[in-house]
């Protein structure tokens, strides 16, 4: 009855082997050398206990330090649309979504390193770092997840405050606060994940032990310490901690099906606020745009001849590209197969919406556990570091499926309801209905996801740290061994260039993929 089920059923069945033969050899802890019954008793080890500390109260207050003033600027957007800067400052908030880890990180270095316009001095690595920089990335997200909830409010609730001349604290209670506490704990607990499992900030800008997190420690104990049952219990714990999160997430709050605008919509008129509005804008815009701003400039007057001399340089340039592509095409393609066949249960929602939960449900399980479980388990079998290109790519292609069913699933579900009689009458199906059909129509979404996988890709740290070597090293690994030999001028050249490498693969494949915005 429905076609596209076994292909889907295929995906669905090598995504569950990838995410749950991993956690099988996690949990076989009982057969690894060294393991004592003691070992899972996480809460007598006084080192696993720091780390699970600070973990949490990194993320709470990079949460916090995030969320908080974004809901003041997202206010700020919603009641001063008619700025001229309004959609090249959205846009610039959206940069961030796409500059790897890494760059980010060079960025806040080159602002408020020893040299830097702000130097903090030795304060920017430990705790003090890890905020600036999540603040850098999470502030903008939550930026933009959070402007939907005031563009939703009806035109009409606006006019009718003015009629009643409500102040500003009365509309915000009786307009604004009820719409926007519906999605607050979602954003909040999203933002909260994203830095429970941040690895490359931690990595770069911890510090040393006392600034450890669980993704972090989970690194050192396979790669430094050489031990695989440390390794294990934090990854359960992490899973453990994530899988908690995402449950009170599902549980509270699901994330509106709501784009943002960028066009100059009516709003009620700011008043005495408008120049402080004005001001929260742009000083968040200076605050997100200076770490690029400041990177490039240090770039340019940097080693780079040395730097783009370097064959080194060159290699990981490509291996950087040859993941990035392969990963996206191969999760745009296992996403297309597991959303038609959502798309063909129309009439059984619930049974879709399984289906859809089914391929992005790996956002919960972070990479680096199933690295770790994937070197835990092959490791006894296989040189895992002779492998590591499949793995990287395996795994990002994973870690991008979320990104393919939230952007091309609305799209093709629409594109399905409208044309699937249709093309029934026309016999139109397989190669014929892809050609003439869904491409032409869908050829967008599936630029704007293979562009988001990419991007995504380029700049992961985490499973090409587990897994890779000096001779292996992509551009984010480069950078990071750049970085433990102290060579920052070298490692702030390299930086800028991925940068640019995966702005112009977004662009490209955004752009090349999806086609021209007048088409």
């Amino acid at each position: 009855m429905y076609p596209q089920a076994i292909p889907a059923a295929l995906v669905l069945g090598l995504l569950a082997v990838i995410v749950v033969a991993p956690l099988v050899g996690l949990l076989q802890l009982g057969a690894m050398p060294g393991f004592e019954s003691g070992d899972l008793q996480f809460w007598q080890s006084a080192y696993i206990r720091r780390v699970l500390v600070f973990s949490l109260w990194q993320a709470l207050l990079s949460t916090l330090c995030s969320v908080l003033p974004a809901i003041l600027v997202a206010r700020a957007f919603a009641l001063q649309p008619s700025f001229p800067l309004r959609g090249f400052l959205l846009r610039l908030f959206a940069l961030p979504l796409v500059v790897p880890a890494v760059v980010a990180v060079m960025g806040v270095v080159s602002v408020y390193g020893s040299d830097g316009w702000i130097p903090l001095g030795r304060s920017l690595y430990g705790l003090g770092g890890i905020l600036l920089a999540h603040v850098f990335f999470n502030l903008p997200l939550a930026v933009r997840l959070l402007l939907p909830y005031w563009q939703a409010i009806p035109q009409r609730h606006w006019q009718l405050a003015e009629q009643l001349d409500m102040n500003t604290w009365q509309r915000w209670r009786f307009l604004e606060w009820p719409v926007l506490r519906e999605g607050l704990p979602g954003v909040m607990l999203l933002v909260f994940m994203l830095c429970l499992t941040s690895f490359a900030v931690v990595l770069t800008l911890g510090g040393g032990p006392r600034s450890t997190t669980l993704e972090v420690a989970i690194y050192q104990s396979l790669r430094f310490d050489f031990d695989p049952v440390r390794a294990v219990v934090l990854a359960l714990l992490q899973l453990g901690l994530c899988l908690l999160v995402a449950g009170l997430t599902l549980k509270l709050q699901r994330l509106p099906e709501v784009e943002i605008s960028l066009d100059r919509a009516a709003s009620p008129n700011a008043g005495i606020f408008k120049p402080l509005q004005l001001a929260l804008i742009l000083l968040t815009a200076v605050y997100v745009g200076m770490p690029l701003l400041s990177m490039l400039l240090d770039a340019l007057t940097g080693p780079l001849s040395k730097v783009f001399t370097g064959t080194l340089f060159w290699r990981s340039a490509a291996k950087t590209l040859l993941i990035g592509l392969s990963a996206a095409l191969l999760s745009v393609s296992a996403g297309w197969f597991i959303l038609r066949y959502s798309a063909s249960l129309a009439g059984q929602p619930g049974r879709a919406r399984l289906i859809d939960l089914a391929g992005s449900l790996v956002y919960v399980v972070p990479p680096l556990v199933i690295g770790t479980g994937m070197f835990v388990l092959l490791s006894p079998h296989v040189d895992v570091f002779s492998w590591v290109y499949p793995i990287v790519i395996a795994v990002n292609a994973l870690m991008g499926m979320p990104f393919v069913i939230r952007t091309l699933g609305p799209a093709l579900r629409q594109n399905h309801a409208r044309y699937h009689l249709l093309c029934l009458s026309l016999a139109l199906t397989g190669w014929s209905r892809f050609r003439y059909l869904e491409w032409p129509l869908l050829r967008r979404p599936i630029g704007l996801a293979m562009a988001l996988v990419a991007a995504l890709a380029m700049g992961d740290l985490g499973v090409i740290a587990l897994f890779g070597t000096p001779e292996t090293a992509t551009l984010t690994l480069l950078i990071y061994q750049q970085l433990g030999a102290y060579l920052i001028p070298q490692a702030t050249v390299t930086a800028l260039f991925l940068l640019l490498l995966c702005l112009s693969v977004f662009w490209l494949l955004e752009r090349g993929v999806g086609g021209r915005i007048d088409d």
